[in-house]
């Protein structure tokens, strides 16, 4: 590598930190809103978010940015560089292209009314009122269906969005696998509906102290690998993680004094994204590429942990003791098995985050199709609670008794995050994928999971997904972790076979 070359990736590399460096800032304030801002606070976060990310988007789209990568594009150039910096360079050209397509005062607007629309949501649902939080949305949904225009699309303007959060995935890929998946969801629960044997739930429909269930789901959290002195657990209404760098990634939680599954595996898993961000090298914290390789990856490290983890026989054999000594009365007589079904029981239930991983993906396509129809106008902010109610009868047989409990579940419209709902079940799909890879390479693993030893699980994590970061895109990701492309069976294969034994399924 010449010198010239070396000065203009050193260049690069230093601005982008800076870019970096401020976005933690900003997420800074967004951690802060969800956990310990007063309510009056809103009024000057949403300045402070406008004009951070105003600054932000300014310094990324920086037109010298725009000569640096042009130069270190050339392929004589690129091809002197190192694995990690030619993924430096083609991240940041991808980034760098959306980023510049967007006017300054769009993102500033977004910031702003996402900032306000959190606040509004939470109201909103506080109170069961979809009048109160629809203003606010008409906002947001309008200025991205401005981004997607701004963006550009092929097909459809959904994909501009759903390229931010799961790089080269397109709605037109993704509806045959949804229908496909939808149409075996439906099938399997049909047989669950009419299965000889049911399960019941009341061994963890009791009361539990709140401070007992905190320490019960940090002792898990400290199990499973994750560093208390990189990280901290918090209380927010809807559980999330964030990450400021490897060093310091925050997570929060949510009770209910009568369920027990509802704090533990909201902990377990933020847990499995905290542990992939903590996983991230250090050496690459301040670079482009020192992230996740896409939110759909993310949320495999999440739904690995809560459920291929934690809703196992094995880990309960290891967690049933622990949790006795928190709730000695409760648990007294509790046998795993009876824990494991209960956790696992599949019911047709209004809440998302709540949801058992049959019914999970449905949860998900329905705010797929929500979605792709408002951002392409087929549908309009005042009618998408009367859509929701639809979708959720024609896919789970129920229909909302009020606004809380539907249309106003989840923050992520509120965010502006439009695009983000289909990578929780990609993540279901890769996730289950990178299991069958896990069993594959450790053939004892059921041995120390029920030991309460993970580490055989993270040092896998670690080595074959966590070290990485952006440096592969996410199907190159998984092919080099698991030996094939994304393959929808290893999900389907795993929900038919674990129902079934728990279900009495011929």
């Amino acid at each position: 590598m010449t010198a010239a070359i070396n000065d203009d990736l050193t260049e690069l590399k230093s601005r982008l930190a800076e870019v970096i460096d401020l976005g933690q800032a900003a997420a800074i304030l967004g951690w802060d809103q969800e956990t310990m801002m007063p309510p009056k606070g809103v009024q000057f976060r949403v300045t402070q978010q406008e004009t951070l990310n105003g600054i932000i988007h300014e310094r990324f789209t920086s037109p010298r940015i725009g000569e640096l990568l042009q130069k270190l594009e050339e392929p004589s150039v690129l091809a002197s560089l190192s694995e990690v910096d030619r993924s430096i360079v083609r991240v940041a050209r991808h980034d760098y292209d959306r980023a510049t397509k967007l006017p300054r005062s769009l993102v500033k607007e977004l910031a702003a009314a996402t900032t306000r629309g959190v606040e509004e949501w939470r109201q909103a649902r506080r109170e069961s009122r979809w009048d109160l939080f629809a203003p606010a949305l008409r906002r947001i949904v309008d200025l991205k269906r401005q981004e997607a225009a701004c963006l550009g699309y092929t097909d459809h303007p959904y994909d501009a969005l759903l390229d931010e959060y799961e790089p080269g995935m397109t709605t037109a890929r993704l509806q045959p696998l949804f229908t496909h998946l939808q149409q075996e969801t439906l099938a399997l629960l049909d047989r669950i509906d009419q299965a000889p044997r049911q399960i019941d739930r009341a061994i963890i429909q009791q009361s539990f102290d709140i401070q007992a269930q905190r320490a019960f789901g940090e002792a898990i959290l400290r199990q499973m690998g994750f560093d208390f002195e990189a990280g901290r657990e918090d209380t927010s209404t809807h559980p999330f993680t964030t990450s400021f760098g490897p060093t310091d990634v925050r997570v929060t939680t949510r009770f209910d004094p009568n369920d027990l599954a509802v704090a533990l595996y909201a902990t377990i898993h933020e847990g499995g994204h905290a542990l992939y961000d903590q996983g991230i090298p250090v050496e690459l914290a301040r670079t482009i590429v020192g992230q996740a390789a896409s939110l759909g990856i993310h949320e495999s490290q999440s739904r690995l942990w809560e459920n291929f983890i934690g809703r196992s026989l094995p880990f309960w054999r290891y967690a049933l003791p622990v949790a006795r000594t928190y709730f000695p009365d409760q648990l007294a007589h509790a046998t795993p098995e009876e824990i494991v079904a209960a956790v696992n029981r599949v019911a047709r239930s209004l809440i998302r985050v709540e949801a058992d991983e049959v019914t999970y993906n449905l949860h998900i396509i329905l705010r797929f199709e929500i979605e792709r129809q408002l951002i392409r106008g087929e549908l309009e902010v005042d009618d998408l609670p009367a859509r929701w109610n639809q979708l959720m009868d024609q896919l789970l047989g129920i229909v909302p008794p009020n606004d809380a409990s539907g249309v106003l579940q989840d923050t992520h419209w509120g965010s502006g995050l439009f695009g983000y709902f289909p990578t929780y079940t990609l993540g279901n799909l890769y996730a289950a994928q990178i299991w069958d890879a896990i069993r594959r390479d450790e053939p004892g693993l059921d041995e120390h999971l029920a030991a309460g030893d993970f580490r055989v699980v993270l040092a896998w994590l670690r080595e074959h997904i966590h070290r990485w970061g952006r440096i592969y895109e996410p199907e190159a990701l998984i092919q080099r972790a698991t030996g094939e492309p994304l393959n929808p069976t290893h999900l389907t294969r795993y929900l038919t076979e674990k129902y079934s034994t728990l279900y009495g399924l011929s």
